[in-house]
């Protein structure tokens, strides 16, 4: 199975509550990249309009790791280098 060009490495809530801010790992481009996602009571939102922009790869990694993200296993507060993998 070939590797996710994105992964995430840590989460947390920005400012305005409805907000995560999550930072990711470009595997291809080898930087780190910042996304904001809209994170309701229930959860992100994989179809809210903050995403449209977004490359599919990006999508397709949030919305595999989105149960993960959303029981807060990426919490900047319990981040360890080992969560890359």
């Amino acid at each position: 199975m070939e590797e996710p060009r994105y992964r995430i490495m840590f989460a947390y809530r920005m400012r305005s509550v409805g907000f995560l801010c999550l930072h990711c790992f470009d595997t291809y481009d080898k930087q780190i990249v910042t996304v904001p996602v809209y994170s309701g009571y229930e959860g992100i939102e994989m179809n809210h309009g903050s995403m449209t922009n977004f490359p599919e790869e990006l999508k397709e990694t949030l919305s595999l790791e989105k149960e993960k993200i959303d029981q807060g296993y990426y919490s900047i507060r319990t981040w360890d280098i080992e969560n890359l993998g």
